[in-house]
């Protein structure tokens, strides 16, 4: 008996560290369109669930799906005035992070962005970012951008992360 309890301790040691890790986040951000879209586009916002693993204790690397929305405004080219549709993709991606001391990190997703609606043309898609651990929570600043046939799809973004 005595020695299925030190095998069961032993584990459930195994199985809270595993656990601890804290491998999935779900990220929720918001931000300013730049570039080609600042003119038609007033607001970005996007999810995002990712899951990384450890790679030699200072680099995860991992997968990473969401949603992300353009919201569409109204606005002037000469004397005309254009109502810009909302935008929406499902960004699909790989993504790497890079720690710097404990606190920081700098990391990137890279994949495509399947274009949702009529509007919304798919295209390359990359977020360069950087970030502050703060234990169960990330909170970070990024650069997103979604290229197709030449025109960029792109905002700065801050977000938070909750690990579970």
């Amino acid at each position: 008996m005595k020695k299925i309890l030190i095998f069961l301790m032993i584990i459930g040691m195994g199985v809270s560290n595993v656990n601890a890790q804290k491998n999935w986040t779900f990220g929720l951000n918001g931000g300013i369109p730049v570039g080609d879209v600042e003119e038609a586009y007033s607001f970005h916002a996007s999810a995002d669930v990712a899951y990384r693993i450890d790679i030699l204790k200072l680099l995860d690397i991992g997968a990473t799906a969401g949603y992300a929305h353009y919201f569409g405004k109204s606005f002037d080219v000469e004397s005309l005035q254009f109502e810009a549709e909302d935008l929406q993709f499902i960004p699909l991606a790989g993504t790497a992070r890079l720690r710097i001391l404990s606190l920081l990190f700098v990391g990137t997703d890279l994949g495509y962005a399947i274009g949702v609606g009529s509007d919304s043309d798919g295209g390359f898609y990359v977020r360069p970012q950087i970030g502050v651990n703060l234990g169960l929570v990330n909170v970070l600043a990024s650069y997103s951008n979604i290229s197709n046939d030449g025109a960029n799809i792109a905002s700065i973004n801050a977000g938070v992360e909750v690990k579970f």
